[in-house]
């Protein structure tokens, strides 16, 4: 039998629809802070605690729209648009097999190399550290990098030996090992092996971790978010009382005045009159059914005995003003620590002059936010792939920044580049191939060779250079010609005649 409702524990009624509305079903997101999967593990596995509940942090991006939006911006900006490889070396002296090869395994992925940043960057921004699996040949600490994969950074736990992470998820347990640790790692128990003795099913792959840097924690990080949790909790708490308002069907409080000579019925347990429930029961019902019509039919002592009613509203329309400004500044405060610009937020705001200050902001905010955020993915990149994974020094990987200019801009500075004779057809290509799909033209020759006026720059050099040979040449005769002399031994001197050729003396 389906139950009316219940009586908690502070002995209010709480009717079974809204008790519904909270109960914890499977499948369903709890309303309250969720427990930590790792708690009975951290002292039996040797597992280090982070300083905030990863699974708490997770669960806020569901609770604001704009720590959501500011946090998946974040992501994006610094690892969503696209990326390229460039030569550490001068030009012609790197290898292109090396770019083929690391092309090849970035391209070649279950995931995007866009989209594992970006969620690499939601973790890291909602929880405080990120993480991604790499996988490398037979799983040996020196094979080539084959495969990586995004790990949800919730999930993940490290170890104090500074050499594991662990992972539990879906009630099961795995291990990770962090790079350049020179051991076998069993995968399920979490025991290491000397090099090559375990199965090739059992081997551990390896983590590469990233955090967002606190002087709390040597492991862990902490999202930006942190220290504007209380705007971000008080946003939830408005959120809640309007709900509740215009579930009401926006009736605000009252209070009852009943003043004169009336019989308020017999007393309950509670001390209430029955005159007070059946006024309970009203607002209850007028709530419910806002159209309704109420009636009051108050018992009198006496038939000549005044009673008087008067309904006293209790100031909704300044509640209501002042949450709008609450919601105002709880919001800035929420950008405000993630250091994203209102507008990039989804917040059009206008400058002191009425102009839009979305430039500028925008300026700023990849200066100090979004650069030194794609350094860090390209520094993970660089290191555990390019330079360890493959062991190649003359490529190196660059994210796209954001662009603050407009593509037809971009295009015509390139155009001019070109025309100038400062970049290839190649190199052109490499800038845009990520945004238009281009490829690379590898056994063309006059595609890696500059420009002029349509003319290569190599062969206007060396025309010009043969030019200046040639009237060096016939500069030099004409001195010779003047001034050169040729003594006969007899103290006279005799002048050229031309061009290897001496006037002979005849006597």
């Amino acid at each position: 039998m389906k139950p009316f409702g219940v009586i908690t524990s502070s002995g209010k009624f709480v009717n079974n629809e809204i008790l519904q509305n909270y109960a914890v079903k499977e499948g369903e997101s709890s309303k309250q802070i969720p427990v930590d999967a790792f708690a009975k593990t951290y002292s039996a596995d040797g597992l280090l605690q982070p300083l905030y509940n990863p699974e708490a942090l997770a669960r806020a991006l569901e609770l604001n729209t704009f720590h959501y939006r500011a946090c998946k911006t974040k992501a994006r900006d610094a690892g969503g648009l696209g990326w390229e490889l460039q030569s550490t070396v001068e030009e012609g002296n790197q290898s292109e097999q090396e770019r083929e090869r690391i092309e090849a395994f970035l391209n070649n992925q279950d995931e995007a190399v866009s989209t594992l940043f970006t969620q690499l960057g939601i973790d890291k921004e909602s929880i405080g550290y990120g993480a991604f699996e790499l996988i490398k040949e037979d799983y040996l600490p020196d094979g080539e990098p084959q495969q990586w994969k995004h790990i949800p950074s919730h999930t993940l736990r490290r170890s104090s030996d500074e050499r594991r992470v662990c992972q539990i998820r879906g009630g099961r347990k795995r291990w990770f090992k962090l790079p350049n640790v020179e051991y076998d790692l069993h995968c399920d128990t979490g025991k290491f092996h000397e090099v090559g003795t375990l199965p090739l099913e059992k081997r551990a792959t390896e983590v590469v971790w990233t955090v967002n840097y606190t002087p709390r924690s040597d492991f862990y990080g902490i999202p930006d978010v942190i220290p504007a949790l209380p705007a971000l909790y008080a946003e939830v708490s408005r959120e809640k009382y309007n709900i509740s308002f215009f579930e009401g069907h926006g009736v605000p409080s009252y209070a009852v005045f009943i003043t004169g000579n009336f019989d308020p019925g017999e007393l309950d347990e509670d001390g209430k009159s029955e005159f007070e429930k059946s006024i309970e029961d009203h607002f209850t019902k007028l709530a419910n059914n806002p159209q309704s019509t109420l009636i009051l039919s108050i018992p009198t002592r006496g038939r000549e005995d005044e009673v008087n009613i008067q309904f006293q509203a209790l100031n909704a329309d300044v509640k209501d003003a002042s949450f709008r400004m609450f919601r105002k500044d709880n919001t800035e405060e929420i950008l405000s620590a993630h250091a994203v610009p209102p507008y990039r937020a989804g917040i059009a705001k206008e400058g002191s002059l009425g102009g839009s200050t979305a430039r500028e902001a925008t300026e700023i905010y990849k200066r100090s936010v979004i650069e030194p955020r794609q350094e860090e993915i390209e520094n993970l990149v660089n290191k555990h792939i390019i330079r360890e994974g493959f062991g190649f020094e003359t490529w190196k990987f660059k994210l796209i920044p954001i662009d603050l200019q407009d593509e037809k801009e971009d295009l015509q500075l390139i155009q001019s580049l070109f025309q100038m004779g400062a970049i290839t057809p190649n190199q052109i290509i490499r800038h845009f191939q990520n945004r238009f799909g281009l490829e690379v033209v590898e056994d063309e020759p006059m595609m890696d060779m500059r420009y002029i006026g349509g003319q290569p720059v190599d062969n206007l050099a060396q025309d010009e250079t043969e030019q200046a040979m040639l009237s060096l040449e016939e500069r030099l005769l004409e001195v010779a010609k003047k001034d050169a002399r040729i003594e006969d031994g007899f103290g006279n001197a005799y002048p050229f005649e031309g061009a290897g050729r001496i006037k002979k003396h005849t006597s």
